[in-house]
């Protein structure tokens, strides 16, 4: 589960990043009133003669990020490198937990005690001696104790 936030944190700064990166662009309109005072404004003004310009690149701000520049390639390597390597380490912790649980199971057996026995393959049951049993019992812990 925490692979999943953290890729929804990811994706999300991601995307924020790639909305920020845009430049703003604004026609800026300009006009001189009655009294000789220059204004200028995102609207137009209808009285009069009207100048319109685009104001000059801001140096501030970054030209938008082409997804075909060796940056981009690399950053994206890199975000699947993670991925990769957080799915590697999920799957390897799931298999670990799955061979714990199956660990604890097979003691729970053993503990519980009883007549257990193994099947040989043409069919004939062999039973476990108590001996047996307490030796698998103490094999179980001890892996439990090494592996858990």
């Amino acid at each position: 589960m925490i692979f999943f936030k953290a890729l929804k944190v990811v994706n999300n700064l991601v995307l924020t990043s790639y909305l920020l990166s845009f430049s703003l662009h604004a026609e800026v309109y300009t006009w001189t009133d009655t009294d000789g005072v220059v204004h200028y404004s995102d609207k137009p003004h209808f009285e009069g003669d009207i100048e319109q310009f685009q104001p000059a690149g801001d140096p501030n701000l970054s030209e938008p990020v082409n997804p075909n520049s060796q940056w981009q390639q690399d950053f994206q390597q890199a975000q699947q490198a993670k991925k990769k390597q957080a799915i590697k380490k999920y799957e390897t912790e799931t298999e670990k937990q799955r061979y714990c649980d199956s660990l604890k199971s097979n003691l729970a057996i053993y503990q519980q005690g009883g007549r257990l026995y193994t099947m040989s393959p043409d069919g004939e049951r062999t039973y476990t001696s108590d001996q047996e049993l307490a030796d698998k019992t103490k094999h179980l812990i001890k892996q439990i104790k090494t592996k858990c």
